[in-house]
């Protein structure tokens, strides 16, 4: 299970997730974009559930700097699209929503025991 989260966080899901929408700017956003997300944090939240939480602070800071350093690659900076924030505060901010929504996740997805 451990290993699984480890594979799973490590995608690098806020580059994934502007790299679809910005393609698809023009056309009809994907329908699966925002399903897809949710699910990814749901299973990752799951998954994270004996994971201590500075190991799923740090492994998501590794993959929000994987998904920057794509996103510079791979993602053009248009001002237009990122209007007001930048590109890179975009994927930054996406990736600190994907963390906290996989920790919330993981906090509820916990046993307790009394």
């Amino acid at each position: 299970m451990k290993l699984l989260w480890l594979i799973l966080t490590l995608v690098p899901a806020p580059f994934l997730f502007h790299f679809f929408e910005y393609g698809q700017h023009i056309a009809i956003e994907p329908p699966f974009l925002f399903l897809g997300s949710m699910l990814y944090v749901v299973i990752t939240g799951v998954l994270a559930g004996k994971i201590k939480i500075r190991y799923m602070i740090l492994v998501n800071m590794i993959a929000g700097i994987l998904s920057l350093l794509l996103a510079m690659y791979f993602i053009p900076d248009d001002g237009a699209w990122f209007k007001p924030l930048s590109r890179d505060l975009v994927i930054i901010i996406t990736a600190i929503v994907f963390s906290v929504g996989q920790l919330l996740v993981s906090l509820l997805s916990r046993k307790k025991t009394y």
